[in-house]
């Protein structure tokens, strides 16, 4: 998954569908949000800083990316480093989940059996 070639700032979010809402965001360039790099799963590491954030795209077992408050991240599917805390956001972007939103905030996919059919991700770019 990348952004369009001409895409100068993206914002990824995510939230409640059919809301005009946005739970929670970021901005970013595409280099600094789309920097696809190989992260240990089933392990703490943690995502690279962008700004006052820290954020991650995997390049290996659903290409989860994501933005955090810390730089602490728990890769198994998406996120699951602090499954309830409130400021971090996980999506999947490969595999049979492609496009789905694993976690935004304490709101998750292993957690909450409706989770996929209330929460989305969005993206959206400025030229």
């Amino acid at each position: 998954m990348q952004p369009p070639k001409d895409a100068k700032e993206i914002f990824m979010g995510g939230g409640i569908i059919g809301s005009d809402v946005v739970k929670m965001g970021v901005f970013g360039t595409p280099e600094e949000l789309f920097d696809q790099r190989e992260y240990r799963h089933g392990e703490i590491t943690e995502a690279k800083s962008v700004r006052k954030y820290y954020a991650y795209y995997d390049s290996k077992k659903l290409n989860p990316i994501g933005f955090s408050k810390t730089p602490t991240i728990y890769l198994h599917k998406g996120d699951t480093c602090n499954i309830h805390g409130e400021t971090k956001l996980s999506a999947l972007t490969s595999g049979n989940r492609i496009g789905t939103l694993f976690r935004c905030g304490s709101s998750n996919l292993l957690d909450q059996n409706d989770f996929g059919d209330t929460f989305q991700i969005v993206f959206y770019y400025r030229i």
